[in-house]
């Protein structure tokens, strides 16, 4: 089973690592809780606002549906 960090988008998982020199350590956890989690319902709230924070993720233009299943920061599992 793959990890969330294996299905991440390359478009969000760019953009998180853009912001790593300036926000290191925020950006270290969020991978580190991605790599050790295989289903995003294990995700927190708070987990999830800093993933869109620090991947530039307007929050006002998610769907429902993406924030609850996360189809707009994760590839499908057969892609």
């Amino acid at each position: 089973m793959k990890t969330l960090l294996q299905r991440l988008k390359p478009e969000v998982k760019a953009a998180l690592e853009s912001n790593e020199p300036e926000y290191s350590g925020s950006v270290r956890a969020i991978f580190a809780k991605l790599d050790s989690t295989s289903f995003y319902g294990d995700l927190t709230i708070s987990d999830i606002r800093s993933l869109y924070t620090f991947a530039n993720i307007e929050s006002m233009r998610v769907s429902t549906w993406d924030f609850k299943y996360g189809d707009n920061i994760l590839t499908k599992d057969d892609e």
